[in-house]
C-alpha cells in the first residue's frame, strides 16, 4: 500500500501533537546550514554566528554582521575623514569582499583596524578571521582588538580559539586559565569556555586544552565547574553517554535545579527516559513551583505510556497557557476527549496571556485536534505576530483543504509560500499538491511539484508526494524515478521502499523486483501496516495467495483500512473462503462507503456484500 503523501501534517496523526510542548536541546541554525550546536556567551554568540559554515570560498552573500560585504556600513570606521591609507586599506577590502576575495579582504581590514583604532573594525576582522577559518589571522586581530579595547573579554577567547586550532595548546590553556581566574562570575566563564572548546576543530584538541586550565587552576578533576564543564564539551562532542555519566556525578554533589535539568536532558537525548524521570523528579522536590519542570516531568511519563500519571502532574496546577496545550494534548491522546474540551476551554478563557500570538495559536491547534475546526479557524486568525502567522495560516489551509473549501485552501497556501521559503513553504507544496491529486487533477500536482523542486531538488517529501502524484496520473517512469531518487539520497528510506516496491507489483509484472524491495521494506520497519500489506500483496501478485494471507490479517489489524481490506477480501476469494471474503468487504463498506479502491475492487471481482 502506498503511504499518503502528506500525512504527518494533520494533527489528527498523533505524531504530530508534541511539536510545541518541550524545548529540546538547543541546535543554533543560520542560513548556510547547521552550526555547531555551541551555546557561547549572547555577545560572542553575536560576534561569531557560525564557526566553520562559511570557509575560504564561501560567498560574498554568506558573510554576514561581520565582515559584510557593505564596505560602506561594516568598513568604514566612522564619519570621520579618512587619511590617504586608511582609505586605500578600507576601498580594498570592501572591493576585495566583492569579488569573494576574503583572504586578501582581511589583511587590508587589519590595515586599517590598527590606522583607525576603531574597536568595531578590529571586530569586523576577526568575525571575517573566524569565519573563513584563518587562524593566523584571528590570533592578530584578535590580539589587535583587545589592544584597542583591553575591557573586550570576547578578544581573550578568539585568540585562545585561534591558538588551539594552530596547535599552541599550553599558551592558549594560559590564557583561558587567566580568563577564568579575572572573572566576575567564574561559573559562567566556565560555561563560555566549555562552549569556545566545543568550537575548536579537533575534539582531542578541546579536552587537552581543559585538562591543562584544571591542572593550571590546581583544581580537582571532580570539582563541579570541571565536571560541568566537561559534560558540556562531551555533549557538543556527541558523546552522550560520558556527558550523562559527568553530569549525574555533578548533580549527586550539588543538587540544583539547573544541574538535574541538564542532567535529565540528557538522559532523554541517552533515550534512558526512567533516569531523566527520576532527575526530574527530583528538580521538582527542590522547586515544586515551577510549572516547566512539571511539563517536562510529564512529557517523560508520555514517552514512558503512563499518560494518566501524566495527566496528574499537569492536573490542578496553576493554569498558563503552555500547561494547559500540554494537559489537553495529553488528554486527547489518553482518548478523554471530555476532558481534553474542558481543558481546550480554559485555554480559551486565558486572561491576557504573555505571548498572545503563541497563545493564540496553541488555543487553535487544541481546537483542530478536537475538530473544533470552526473554533480554530476563529484563533488561527488572531495570530498576528511574524513567530506564529506563517504556521497559522498552513494549519488553516490545512483545515480549508479537508473542508474542500479548494479556492480558499490554495490562496492560503500561496501565501504561505509567499512568506516562507524554508519548511513551511515546503509544507504549503505539499499540502496543495495532495489536494489536486485527490481531485483528479494529479497533472496538476505534478506541474505544481516540478515547479518546486526546482529550488529543493534532494526534498524527500516533495520527490515522494510527486511520485505519489505521478502514479495517480499514470506516468510510472517519473514515479520510478523519483523514488529511486529517495533511495540514492536515503538508501534505507522504508517509505520510498515500499511505494516503489507496490507501485511495480500492483502496476507491472516486475514482481521478484518487487519482493525485494518491499522484503528490504519490511526489516526496517517490521510493524508497518502499509509495509504489510505490500509484502502480501506481492506474495499475492507471486502467485502464493497463502503467504499473503498473514501478512494481510495482521495488517488489517494493525490499521482500519479500505485498500488493505480490499486486498485481503480478494486473497480469501482466492482461497476459495467466500463467506469470510464478504464478511471484510461488508465491514469495510461500513466504515468506508465511498472509498474508490474498495469499490472499483468490488466491482472488478463483480462482488455485491
Amino acid at each position: 500500500m502506498l503511504i499518503g503523501a502528506v500525512w504527518w501534517l494533520i494533527p489528527k496523526a498523533k505524531s504530530d501533537m508534541q511539536d510545541n510542548l518541550s524545548d529540546k536541546l538547543p541546535i543554533f541554525v543560520s542560513a548556510g546550514g547547521y552550526c555547531k550546536p555551541v551555546l557561547l556567551s549572547l555577545g560572542l554568540l553575536a560576534l561569531v554566528g557560525c564557526a566553520s559554515v562559511n570557509g575560504p570560498g564561501a560567498s560574498s552573500d554568506a558573510v554576514n554582521e561581520i565582515g559584510d560585504t557593505q564596505a560602506a556600513e561594516t568598513v568604514a570606521p566612522g564619519d570621520e575623514a579618512l587619511d590617504a591609507d586608511l582609505l586605500f586599506h578600507v576601498l580594498a577590502a570592501e572591493r576585495l569582499i566583492a569579488v569573494g576575495e576574503f583572504e586578501e579582504a582581511l589583511s587590508h581590514l587589519i590595515d586599517a583596524a590598527r590606522l583607525s583604532g576603531d574597536p568595531q573594525m578590529a571586530r569586523q576582522a576577526v568575525g571575517m578571521a573566524m569565519r573563513s577559518e584563518q587562524w593566523l589571522a584571528l590570533v592578530e586581530a584578535a590580539l589587535l582588538w583587545q589592544e584597542i579595547d583591553p575591557e573586550e573579554q570576547a578578544a581573550v577567547q578568539f585568540v585562545a580559539l585561534a591558538r588551539i586550532n594552530l596547535g599552541a595548546l599550553e599558551e592558549a590553556s594560559a590564557d583561558l586559565a587567566q580568563w577564568i581566574e579575572a572573572a566576575d562570575d567564574p561559573a559562567e566563564a566556565w560555561r563560555d569556555v566549555a562552549a569556545l572548546l566545543a568550537a575548536v576543530d579537533s575534539p582531542d584538541d578541546a579536552n587537552q586544552t581543559l585538562a591543562s586550565m584544571v591542572q593550571i587552576l590546581d583544581l580537582e578533576d571532580e570539582a563541579l565547574e570541571v565536571l560541568e564543564s566537561r559534560s558540556f564539551l562531551a555533549w557538543q562532542q556527541g558523546d552522550v553517554e560520558l556527558a550523562l555519566e559527568l553530569a549525574t556525578l555533578a548533580a549527586s554533589r550539588d543538587s540544583s535545579v539547573d544541574r538535574l535539568v541538564w542532567a535529565a536532558q540528557l538522559a532523554v537525548a541517552a533515550e534512558d527516559a526512567e533516569a531523566a524521570l527520576a532527575l526530574y523528579e527530583q528538580a521538582a522536590m527542590v522547586d515544586p513551583e515551577d510549572s516547566g519542570l512539571a511539563m517536562s516531568q510529564a512529557e517523560v511519563l508520555r514517552q514512558l505510556d503512563r499518560l494518566d500519571e501524566a495527566i496528574s502532574v499537569l492536573a490542578g496546577r496553576p493554569p498558563d497557557t503552555e500547561l494547559l496545550y500540554a494537559l489537553g494534548t495529553y488528554q486527547f491522546q489518553a482518548d478523554d476527549i471530555d476532558g481534553a474540551g474542558e481543558t481546550w476551554r480554559k485555554l480559551a478563557g486565558v486572561e491576557a496571556p504573555p505571548e498572545p500570538a503563541r497563545h493564540a495559536f496553541l488555543t487553535g491547534f487544541l481546537a483542530e485536534l478536537l475538530e473544533k475546526d470552526d473554533q480554530a479557524l476563529d484563533w488561527y486568525q488572531r495570530v498576528d505576530d511574524d513567530t506564529y502567522a506563517t504556521r497559522a495560516m498552513l494549519r488553516r489551509a490545512v483545515i480549508k483543504v479537508q473542508r474542500r473549501e479548494v479556492g480558499q485552501a490554495i490562496s492560503l497556501l500561496e501565501g504561505v509560500r509567499e512568506a516562507d521559503r524554508g519548511r513551511l513553504g515546503e509544507q504549503a507544496y505539499l499540502v496543495e499538491a495532495d489536494l489536486l491529486r485527490e481531485l483528479d487533477r494529479a497533472d496538476e500536482a505534478v506541474q505544481l511539484l516540478t515547479r518546486a523542486l526546482r529550488d529543493r531538488s534532494s526534498s524527500v517529501a516533495l520527490l515522494y508526494t510527486r511520485a505519489i502524484a505521478a502514479v495517480a496520473m499514470d506516468d510510472l517512469e517519473l514515479a520510478e524515478q523519483d523514488f529511486r531518487r529517495i533511495l540514492q539520497i536515503d538508501e534505507d528510506n522504508a517509505m520510498a521502499l515500499n511505494a516503489l516496491g507496490y507501485t511495480l507489483t500492483d502496476r507491472t509484472n516486475r514482481h521478484q523486483e518487487a519482493y525485494r524491495l518491499i522484503r528490504r521494506a519490511l526489516e526496517l520497519e517490521p510493524d508497518s501496516p502499509a509495509i504489510q500489506d505490500s509484502m502480501g500483496w506481492v506474495y499475492f501478485r507471486l502467485g502464493q495467495p497463502e503467504r499473503a494471507l498473514p501478512y494481510l490479517e495482521q495488517a488489517l489489524m494493525g490499521e482500519n483500512n479500505p485498500e488493505i481490506a480490499a486486498h485481503l477480501g480478494e486473497v480469501l476469494l482466492s482461497l476459495g473462503r467466500e463467506d469470510e471474503a464478504v464478511a471484510v468487504f461488508r465491514a469495510a463498506l461500513q466504515s468506508f462507503p465511498d472509498d474508490r479502491y474498495l469499490n472499483d475492487t468490488l466491482a472488478r471481482l463483480g462482488i455485491r456484500p
